[in-house]
């Protein structure tokens, strides 16, 4: 097959696949919308489809490190092996935490074993995107991306302040607390790394499909800083808008992993 010949073939899978990823994201939101006036529905399908789609971009991701093992991958390989395994600890996480209503019939206690799951699952997130900007790291010290780190920083110590305080008035034991606190903690220094990794890899051909996987990524960090402002507010329950982002966080990384893969299916690129 010639190379322009597989590349048109790439590009109409990659096209396939988005049109799949809006199809399904669509299809989520129609359910949600239909599911706020039955909720007994709508937290089932959320605890359902959450360790789904999990799984789906644990499974991507796994096997896109696998496709890009040993010297032939260079750097890339840990890239991919500490991404998978950091979606794998979230993937343990939402099956844990789906357990206690639709195996033990009881509501998930806060904080459980999925926490920390959750938590872990930061360490190799972060080991990734330091692994895949290192290579880069010159162009992290530029002017601009040195004042764009300032403003991260200013961003982080700004929700930091709203997220933070009102969690030591709350009375909470110190086991949840902890992780209240730990949550928004991680979701910004995790924050501060993917958004310049964004802005530098947004123009390579070769890293826009990660572009997609650190859109996921921070999907998942507003997620959690709503959820923490839901369960703060009292207003969180299973199936709310608040699960939907994660929902569209997962099939995000999916999408992402899918489209790094597949010029390993078509022979390159």
């Amino acid at each position: 097959m010639s190379s322009v010949d597989t590349r048109s073939l790439s590009s109409a899978h990659t096209w396939r696949a988005e049109y799949s990823f809006v199809a399904v994201c669509a299809l989520l939101g129609i359910v949600y919308a239909y599911g706020q006036s039955n909720l007994n529905f709508i937290g089932f399908v959320s605890n359902v489809a959450a360790p789904i789609e999990a799984f789906a971009a644990f499974a991507i991701g796994a096997l896109l490190w696998k496709m890009n093992s040993g010297t032939r991958a260079g750097g890339m390989s840990r890239v991919y092996a500490s991404y998978s395994l950091g979606i794998g600890l979230w993937f343990v996480a939402e099956c844990t935490w789906s357990m206690y209503p639709l195996a033990f019939r009881i509501e998930t206690p806060y904080p459980s074993i999925a926490d920390l799951f959750w938590l872990i699952g930061y360490i190799p997130l972060l080991f990734a995107m330091l692994f895949q900007a290192w290579p880069f790291r010159e162009l992290l010290i530029s002017r601009k991306q040195l004042a764009l780190t300032f403003g991260m920083f200013v961003l982080t110590i700004l929700i930091l302040s709203f997220t933070i305080p009102p969690l030591f008035g709350q009375g909470q034991e110190l086991a949840a607390l902890s992780v209240s606190v730990a949550y928004p903690l991680l979701d910004m220094l995790l924050l501060t790394l993917a958004i310049p990794i964004l802005l530098i890899f947004r123009k390579g051909a070769y890293w826009r499909p990660l572009l997609f996987v650190m859109f996921g990524i921070i999907l998942q960090l507003v997620g959690d800083l709503a959820f923490n402002q839901s369960i703060f507010t009292s207003t969180y329950y299973p199936g709310s808008p608040v699960d939907l982002v994660f929902d569209f966080s997962y099939l995000m990384l999916a999408l992402g992993f899918y489209r790094a893969l597949k010029p390993w299916h078509l022979g390159g690129v």
